[in-house]
């Protein structure tokens, strides 16, 4: 007896396996899609979330002065966070500048200025504005002003007045006050010298 070829069943069966391998592609293509995305969008939203803490948590200058006819600045500042209060001693500042190509810095934090005014009956390094300067400031509150000063200097040689105000226009040059929170925020400010004189303005 002779068999008989049946070629329409076997496209058939050709194109039945080829929907099904077909099928089979487009699945794994979409769950490798799909864990793209997710991953992506996990990034995205811990990218904003880091970005929103950061602009959210700042300290902006609101006023800074020469404070004496040497090297100390005073500033007026607005802390600005997310309901969130700090110690000052975990506010950290870094005071910079370059002259004829050498960089110099110095830093702290928000509770540490050295050489401040010296009170008879004792000064403060940040005290809330309204406040008596001897009412040193232990947490800073958001949307609350505060005056603090730092001192010019290095970390290697305190006693000097470089990035000063003093430092600033023997040479006409522009110094930066950074600041950090532990968190992440930071923001930055331009300190220029217009006129050399006490109580004068410099941003």
């Amino acid at each position: 007896m002779e068999t008989e070829h049946d070629d329409e069943a076997a496209i058939g069966i050709d194109m039945i396996i080829m929907y099904i391998a077909t099928v089979i592609m487009i699945a794994v293509i979409s769950a490798t899609m799909m864990e793209v995305v997710e991953g992506l969008a996990q990034q995205y939203q811990h990218t904003a979330a880091d970005a929103t803490k950061s602009s959210a948590t700042q300290i902006v200058v609101v006023g800074a002065w020469v404070e004496d006819q040497y090297d100390d600045f005073l500033f007026m500042v607005e802390y600005q966070g997310q309901g969130k209060e700090v110690a000052p001693s975990d506010v950290a500042w870094v005071l910079w500048c370059t002259e004829n190509g050498n960089l110099h810095y110095r830093s702290g934090t928000l509770d540490d200025w050295i050489s401040g005014p010296p009170f008879s009956s004792g000064g403060a390094s940040i005290w809330k504005v309204g406040d008596e300067p001897t009412n040193t400031a232990t947490e800073l509150i958001p949307g609350e002003r505060y005056f603090f000063g730092i001192d010019g200097g290095t970390n290697d040689a305190p006693l000097g007045s470089q990035c000063g105000p003093i430092f600033l226009a023997n040479n006409n040059i522009d110094a930066h006050l950074t600041i950090h929170f532990p968190d992440g925020g930071s923001s930055n400010q331009v300190l220029q010298i217009g006129e050399f004189v006490t109580g004068y303005p410099v941003i």
